[in-house]
């Protein structure tokens, strides 16, 4: 507030009254599992399958759900199909995991090794050739110390063009100078200006060049003194140009998508050229880490415990992970860590329904899913038709969930799949609902019989009261947030209760809520704390079960 000293008029806004909740949501998903490619532990935000099979590449062949298939991708094919848009992928991979690596040799040795920029077999499908090159290669940013012996020399013979680049940083001063570049020919080089024989690759500086100072240059080498070096993937080429061992690693490590590169004890010297332009060398020793155990699952769960993911699913785990699931979910929705979740998880193959219904996992923040689903399995050539457990469906239902509002009741929604691993009798079906298992059945295509958790408190045993709860859990820290640190007075509170209201209320036409009560308030012993008080009764809106006809005859 301005300080009233001289006579006139002082304005002061208080802009408590304009503060709206921020758009929140619940339909982010995290997806934990193992993959052939992409950074171990991490999670990666995609938007589409596409996205996820360019980051963590295919997966592999289907065998029997017991051989270590990988999981992640294959999750992320069912979730996004069925309408996940935003997904927190995490890989996960067991100590075995390795990165694919080759190493290029040159006249007297090991020249460069090259190996894939994460563990994975995806590296196994690198190759390289080196052939001749087919156009002048470029020296970027090579270093001189004054302190060389004189004349200064180029480690390689330039050839004369405008990209060619020499600049002076003088150590007295730390200004850096953009010299003029003289060839043989030309007259002596004068201030500001450097010579370069090309026959011998001498610069001649028309400045004193201390020690201290440093030369930096960039080049065009003749193409009969490069190679051309080409790394594959599939269909996919990376291509350069370079002198020797150390050029090639430079541009990698510049530019490369797929591998990293460190120089061997003959760098200075170029790769020994492949048999044929299409002789192509194959990288080895990737290895997925695809036996990643429940403990480096656990490890994927906890990196996301601070993401905006609302539905997570263990990829490729069966109901035995269920109560891991549950504490994650339990944890990340304390108001310490503030992001509210659910986790979904799905039978084994060949579960009976005693398995089923025998299941011990009760809590209104996971959801179980059940049988397995048939679908199409693109990693094996050509593609063929398998069963999958209901891991997979689970991450099915989870992208169908994803894509509704908190209020959309999952039942009798259906799901785009080409199957079911079994078919329940309908008192089969009857024994899974009342067991707390979310059961799929064939009627009219394939479909969710009732949107269920397993939790045994009746008041949560619909997934919409679960998400309308966390939804308003969110929008309410939403609303609050930006009065944290305001007074604790009379008039912000009214505010603050005025924006909490708008949010509720929208939840009123949205029909996510039936009604609403709402107070703000604060005690002088709360306000002395810093405390003010929400209290909310919040009246779901809950979804139709069951349709009662009572007909009356004439």
């Amino acid at each position: 507030m301005a300080e009233m000293i001289l006579p006139g008029t002082y304005i002061e806004v208080r802009p408590e009254g304009l503060i709206v909740p921020g758009r929140v949501t619940v339909g982010n998903l995290g997806v934990v599992g193992t993959a052939a490619r992409g950074p171990i532990g991490v999670p990666v935000i995609l938007g589409s399958y596409t996205e996820a099979q360019q980051r963590f590449y295919k997966y592999d062949p289907w065998i029997d759900g017991r051989s270590n298939e990988l999981t992640l991708v294959r999750a992320l094919e069912q979730a996004f199909s069925h309408g996940a848009t935003t997904v927190f992928a995490v890989r996960v991979a067991s100590a075995g995991a390795a990165k694919a690596s080759y190493t290029l040799k040159s006249a007297s040795g090991d020249c460069v090794k090259l190996t894939a920029k994460s563990e994975g077999e995806w590296g196994n499908d690198l190759s390289i050739n080196v052939a001749s090159a087919e156009e002048n290669a470029f020296i970027e940013d090579e270093a001189h110390l004054g302190s060389e012996a004189a004349p200064i020399t180029l480690k390689h013979k330039p050839v004369k063009s405008a990209r060619n680049r020499i600049s002076l940083n003088v150590d007295a001063t730390g200004v850096t100078h953009i010299l003029k570049i003289l060839y043989d020919g030309d007259p002596a080089p004068g201030a500001g200006e450097v010579k370069v024989d090309r026959a011998t690759g001498q610069m001649s500086f028309g400045d004193a060049v201390a020690a201290a100072d440093k030369v930096k240059v960039s080049y065009l080498v003749d193409r009969a003194s490069a190679v051309k070096v080409t790394l594959r993937l599939e269909r996919v080429d990376e291509v350069y140009t370079v002198v020797d061992g150390n050029d090639l690693a430079d541009d990698i490590r510049r530019q490369s998508a797929w591998v990293d590169a460190h120089p061997e004890v003959h760098a200075v010297e170029p790769p020994s050229k492949s048999a044929s332009p299409d002789a192509f060398a194959v990288f080895t020793d990737g290895e997925n880490g695809a036996d990643a155990t429940d403990a480096e699952y656990q490890t994927g769960l906890d990196a996301l415990l601070n993401e905006d993911a609302h539905i997570i699913v263990a990829a490729g785990q069966d109901d035995h992970f269920g109560n891991k699931l549950d504490a994650h979910c339990q944890l990340a929705s304390t108001d310490t860590i503030k992001h509210d979740r659910i986790a979904l998880v799905g039978s084994k193959l060949g579960a009976t329904v005693d398995d089923l219904r025998g299941h011990n996992i009760g809590s209104d923040r996971v959801i179980f899913v059940a049988p397995g689903i048939q679908a199409t399995d693109a990693g094996a050539t050509p593609p063929v038709e398998v069963t999958l457990p209901g891991a997979y469906a689970a991450a099915a239902v989870a992208g169908l969930l994803a894509s509704f509002s908190a209020h959309i009741s999952l039942t009798n929604k259906t799901l785009s799949v080409d199957g079911l691993e079994r078919r329940f009798t309908a008192a089969e079906l009857t024994q899974l609902v009342q067991n707390r298992v979310l059961a799929l059945e064939q009627r009219q295509g394939f479909r969710i019989v009732k949107g269920i958790t397993t939790s045994t408190i009746t008041a949560f045993a619909q997934i919409t009261t679960r998400r309308i709860v966390d939804f308003a859990k969110f929008g309410v820290r939403s609303a609050a947030n930006p009065y944290i640190g305001l007074l604790n007075n009379e008039r912000v509170r009214g505010a603050l209760r005025a924006t909490i209201n708008s949010f509720l209320a929208e939840m009123v036409d949205d029909e996510m809520l039936i009604s609403y009560e709402l107070e703000v308030t604060a005690t002088r012993d709360d306000q002395i704390k810093g405390i003010a008080r929400v209290t909310m009764v919040l009246r779901p809106t809950f979804s139709i079960d069951f349709i009662k006809v009572t007909m009356f005859l004439e």
